[in-house]
């Protein structure tokens, strides 16, 4: 039954009204979300992507790892976990990374190698340091297990870049380099900003270039180096 105020035609009429009202609304809410999902896949493709999800440009290490301590020059005061305070000690990017002159990978040290010099550097009661000597075997009764670096850097699986001509070029063409460090200014530790950033001003490593296809292409445009597909693709 209808009611003598309600006239059918209006209630009809309106029925129509709502249901546009409601595939507009629920339109407009497709294309917010399809707006955001394309915003994210078209930066992460041109760039880096949106650091939500998973896509950090940084990670947590097994063990803290200031660069700000070794490879630092600046002298910059730092306070460690266990209170002390420690000063750059102005590492040579090599020391570390010892086969970034001479093959594709730049190499990480592995925790024998950390421990040459923690078995005896840093308080008895530094956490992090205690890890690696655990790890080392030093203390503990396991020991010599490898750490398991988390990797900042990565390139797709199907890309080849290797460390070695880059590093030649850079340090013979030292008006090439980009960005600056806070680290040695010598040798291939110069260079390494070009990629990587200052590395040296880093307590913890952070991607800071997109390190994408176009800006390969474009630093190979732009020092002669070669442009075809198989330069840099299995």
């Amino acid at each position: 039954m209808v009611s003598e105020n309600e006239n059918p035609e209006t209630k009809s009429a309106s029925l129509p009204m709502m249901l546009i009202l409601v595939l507009t609304a629920g339109g407009l809410g497709v294309m917010a979300v399809s707006g955001v999902i394309a915003a994210f896949v078209i930066t992460g493709w041109l760039g880096q992507p949106v650091p939500v999800l998973g896509f950090q440009q940084t990670f947590d290490q097994p063990i803290d790892f200031p660069h700000t301590i070794h490879a630092s020059t600046k002298q910059l005061k730092h306070v460690a976990a266990d209170g002390q305070t420690m000063e750059g000690l102005g590492l040579d990017c090599t020391f570390c990374h010892r086969t970034v002159t001479t093959q594709a990978n730049a190499g990480i040290p592995p925790v024998g190698f950390c421990a040459t010099c923690h078995e005896v550097i840093g308080s008895a009661d530094n956490n992090e340091i205690n890890i690696l000597r655990d790890a080392a075997g030093i203390i503990g009764d396991d020991g010599k297990e490898p750490i398991d670096w988390r990797r900042v850097h990565r390139l797709p699986d199907h890309v080849r870049f290797v460390h070695e001509p880059h590093i030649r070029y850079l340090t013979q063409n030292l008006s090439e380099v980009k960005g600056t460090t806070d680290g040695v200014t010598t040798g291939p530790s110069a260079v390494c900003s070009t990629c990587h950033g200052n590395v040296a001003a880093m307590e913890q490593v952070e991607q800071v270039e997109a390190l994408k296809m176009g800006q390969c292409v474009d630093c190979h445009r732009d020092n002669g180096a070669p442009t075809d597909c198989a330069a840099c693709h299995h």
